[in-house]
């Protein structure tokens, strides 16, 4: 397996961003597929993403602590992703002022290089957190 990790430092508390990164379904905001089509609530809930071309991808929530600000989710499908095997977690961390948002992950490349598979989630991350700042109204 192989591990990625992206990290940004925010100008929110751990707090704030917490608020509007917890919800399994904000991916849908950050533009990243067609369309998103949650399937359950909370942990065990999946989201459908659907990808241009007809393609899903699915990925399932396994774990959101609200205490500790972490969500874990695995990917069940990979639709047009080259992965597999894919685990990713979101840690947050900081005070009232600025914070830490981690995204960690593990996967396999499928038909690409490590390379291309860490610019990738790298890519996703970038999304994911410029769609909280947006929230945020941060810049």
């Amino acid at each position: 397996m192989l591990h990625f990790s992206y990290s940004e430092t925010l100008e929110a508390s751990a707090h704030q961003a917490w608020q509007v990164m917890r919800d399994f379904a904000a991916i849908a905001r950050a533009g990243l597929a067609e369309r998103v089509e949650m399937v359950g609530e909370g942990v065990g809930s999946c989201r459908h993403l659907h990808m241009p071309g007809g393609k899903v991808l699915v990925e399932r929530l396994d774990v959101r602590d609200e205490a500790a600000f972490t969500l874990t989710y695995a990917m069940t499908e990979p639709g047009p992703m080259p992965l597999a095997h894919y685990q990713a977690s979101l840690q947050i961390s900081g005070d009232e002022h600025t914070c830490q948002v981690v995204f960690m992950a593990e996967y396999e490349p499928s038909g690409v290089s490590e390379e291309k598979a860490n610019r990738m989630l790298g890519n996703v991350y970038r999304a994911l957190i410029s769609t909280a700042k947006t929230d945020l109204g941060i810049s």
